[in-house]
Order: C-alpha cells, then structure tokens, then sequence
C-alpha cells in the first residue's frame, strides 16, 4: 500500500498481486460450494474486447436479460477493431473477426461472415459503378486507419486505395459509407441491416481475398474453468445462433 496520514491506496504491485488473487478466491468459494451441493451467483468483473458493430448489433441486444440473470457481475467491454492480445490487457475473452493464427487461446467459432466492397447508391449514382481493378484504384474510398491496400483475388497483388477519409471504429465507418463518402471495405454480417434496407449495396463481388472472416469466441485456456467466462460465451453463441 501507499499509505499518508490521511489515507492509504494500493500500490502498482498491489493492484497486481489483488487482481490475480481475486479470481483465486472466487474459484475457492465456489469450490466450497459445489462441494455443498450450491451453486453460486455469478459475482466479480468480466472484461470482453471486440469489434463495435458486434457489441451493437449483436451482443447488446441479449445483455438486458444476461444482466438480469447475474446482477452481481459487472461487464466492461473493450470495444475496438484491432488485435487485442488478451492476457497481455486483462481481458476474459474475446469476439474476434477473420482468420485465426495459431495461438494458445480456446476459441469457439460463432459463424460465417465474409469481406466485401460496398457503397451508397447515391454515391454510386455519383461517381459511376467500379466495374474494373482500375475503375478501383481511382475510386474514392473511406476505410480505417489501418486498411490502405486491397488483396485482391487472383491478381497476387495488393492495390493502394485512394483513401477519401479515415475513421477509428467500424461503426463509424459504415455511417461514413452510408453517407455516400466513398467504397468501404466491410464485414457482410456487419452491414445486413444497411443492404436489406437498400442503404449500401455490394460493389465487385469476389473481388477480395481472402473473402471468409468467420467470427470466434476467444479466451484463454483458464477461461474454460471460470464459470463468469463461459455464460458470456453462452451469451455470444446464442447472439450468433441465426447467422
């Protein structure tokens, strides 16, 4: 601790030494328990990362009910787009998009899903269809930080984009889309609502490689014994059940 004489506060070390105690104690408890024929609440923090679009979509939608049936857990999402390494950030687990590479984490695939180029008809009315890999290349686009380039299938190559505008979530990047400020490279499960509706529309399909981004459940080995982990993941599983 750090203490005054006013008052005292953990130190970086006790904050180490408190976080990894905690769920020590829990599972003890529960032992306990389970040993007496009971089963505990769930209690504790759970701490879940991933993409914006899942956590708005898919998974809040399910989370009055879940919050209802464990009112002593507490939740805190880490919504971002890019790799998160979850011990590394103390995360329980995961919802991750694309092509897993080998890891020690337990994962649980949740469903297919696949990358394309989409775009507002209006800005399609605009700028006139891409019908070519050139007609790409001078298009306007809007992307996040990180996409500058297109795989594209049976090329071999990658394709500089000509980045209109940049955005930080792919949340945002479908409203840019939408708004008709340029192509956009999605998740197909992440704009269903926007090309049902007639919002976007599919540009050059089979265009990209590799088109599959299949979304997964992911969590460390220990996860699988931490019963806050695994109803989550029930969670996730039955948010994606109908894709």
């Amino acid at each position: 601790f750090h203490r005054n004489s006013r008052n005292f506060t953990l130190s970086d070390e006790g904050l180490l030494f408190l976080e990894r105690v905690e769920p020590i104690l829990h599972d003890l408890a529960q032992a306990e328990l389970e040993a007496g024929g009971r089963e505990a609440p769930l209690r504790g923090h759970l701490r879940a990362t991933m993409s914006p679009w899942i956590l708005s979509r898919f998974v809040m939608p399910h989370l009055p009910a879940f919050r209802q049936a464990h009112p002593d857990l507490t939740i805190e999402f880490l919504t971002v787009d890019r790799f998160v390494p979850l011990v590394e950030e103390g995360q329980d687990c995961a919802v991750r998009v694309g092509t897993l590479s080998d890891s020690s984490l337990i994962a649980r695939k949740l469903g297919d899903n696949h990358r394309i180029i989409c775009a507002a008809p209006a800005f399609l009315e605009q700028h006139g269809a891409p019908e070519t890999l050139a007609d790409l290349g001078q298009a306007l686009w809007v992307s996040l930080p990180w996409q500058m380039h297109l795989d594209l299938r049976g090329s071999n190559k990658r394709m500089a984009i000509r980045r209109n505008l940049a955005v930080s979530n792919s949340d945002m990047l479908t409203e840019a889309a939408v708004q008709g400020l340029g192509l956009a490279v999605k998740s197909k499960l992440a704009v269903a609502q926007e090309l049902e509706r007639g919002d976007l529309v599919e540009v050059m399909p089979g265009t990209l490689t590799p088109s599959e981004a299949p979304i997964w459940f992911l969590c460390p080995p220990e996860g699988r014994n931490s019963r806050k982990t695994m109803a989550f993941r029930d969670l996730v599983i039955s948010a994606f059940s109908a894709v």
